[in-house]
């Protein structure tokens, strides 16, 4: 059985690289003349990141549960809650406190609307994730099933099922043509934030992270030994989804956000590109060696990774309020700026809390659902 490695383990420095690209795209619209290229790069072409993470997630957990294997779902269920569950609850309850300090009485604090933002990821814009993936965690015995059926049926016939399913839902759930109004409040809530909670949407990229967890050697052998096919497959992603956006750009004038939209990682475009960019990041990981400085500093995105994720979007209504209030005009360079700025800004912040929780291990498990281990001499 493979164990974690720094090829898969370096995804999430790449992909955090890519979460924070996505929320700086917001400052571009706030643009005299909005850069639809930078919005491009920020907004569609670092969408691979999110589903990405799902991908990192099933080759985690197909590393520790091969499909022969028995999972103990409460003691597995137990483990999770606390690595994902408990910073979940604890960010998000942190943030509702921000934002009404900042913005005194936008939140209400009554008991059910706390349930209810926390039930769909809602007290901060990049929370959800942590929603679906703890979704992920507790249907997760349904797909060690589905893969041991694959292995039984044939992987090849299973997985090109999946992936025509995944294209054929994902479709749907961006064109359902429903009008969720005449749905019961339960069921009109549980459809309108439908992509805040269901695993359905990622579970072909899901499903792709276990079998690389589960035929690693062989994974590894083919994207190098096809390492041009993959940067071919990488290159004609690119410009599906590039073309397709300055397509409806030009031709049918859609607006920046209407095509953010459009080309989400949800759409045929994103999809293929997800895919494509977990291949050549994999490849490329595989053929870096480890002392390159930007391999090293991707690793340190990586180990510090977590707490960037959760901790960047405070930042980022900083950096926002402190531009409004100086009277800030955005342009490109400014916005890359502000990109540079708020990853140093949130890996300093994951260091510094690290440092701390070292120090308070109850601090430590509160915000990373991990206790620091002790040293060993």
């Amino acid at each position: 059985m493979p164990e974690r490695n720094q090829i898969i383990d370096d995804l999430r420095g790449i992909c955090m690289l890519g979460v924070i690209g996505i929320h700086v795209g917001s400052f571009v619209l706030e643009s005299p003349q909005p850069n639809s290229f930078l919005y491009m790069l920020l907004e569609i072409l670092s969408r691979y990141s999110v589903p990405a993470f799902f991908f990192i997630s099933g080759y985690g957990l197909f590393c520790q549960y091969r499909p022969e294997s028995h999972v103990a779902y409460l003691p597995f269920l137990k483990k999770r809650l606390q690595s994902v569950g408990i910073p979940y609850v604890v960010w998000s309850l942190l943030y509702l406190l921000y934002f009404s300090a900042v913005m005194p009485g936008c939140i209400s604090w009554q008991p059910g609307n706390i349930a209810f933002l926390l039930f769909y990821g809602l007290s901060c814009y990049h929370l959800y994730f942590m929603v679906i993936l703890l979704w992920f965690y507790f249907t997760f015995p349904l797909w060690h099933k589905l893969f041991a059926f694959f292995q039984r049926g044939g992987l090849k016939l299973g997985f090109a099922l999946l992936f025509f399913l995944q294209i054929t839902f994902n479709y749907w759930t961006c064109h359902p043509n429903i009008n969720s109004t005449e749905l019961p409040l339960l069921l009109q809530n549980l459809f309108n934030y439908r992509l805040n909670y269901l695993p359905l949407h990622y579970l072909f990229i899901f499903m792709l992270g276990g079998l690389a967890a589960i035929y690693y050697n062989k994974f590894i052998k083919f994207i190098t030994s096809h390492f041009t096919a993959v940067n071919i497959f990488y290159i004609f992603t690119l410009f599906f989804i590039g073309g397709s956006y300055y397509y409806y750009y030009f031709y049918y004038n859609y607006s920046l956000i209407i095509l953010v939209n459009t080309f989400q990682q949800l759409s045929l475009q994103g999809f293929l590109y997800t895919i494509a960019s977990l291949l050549f990041f994999c490849a490329v990981f595989s053929k870096t060696n480890l002392n390159n400085p930007c391999r090293q500093f991707i690793h340190l995105l990586s180990v510090n990774s977590l707490i960037v994720y959760l901790i960047h979007p405070f930042w980022m209504d900083i950096i926002n309020r402190l531009c409004h209030a100086g009277g800030i005009v955005m342009t490109s360079k400014r916005i890359l700026a502000i990109y540079f700025l708020l990853v140093a800004l949130s890996v300093f912040s994951s260091i510094l809390l690290t440092k701390l929780g070292s120090k308070f291990p109850h601090l430590a498990l509160l915000l990373t659902g991990k206790r620091p281990k002790p040293n060993t001499f």
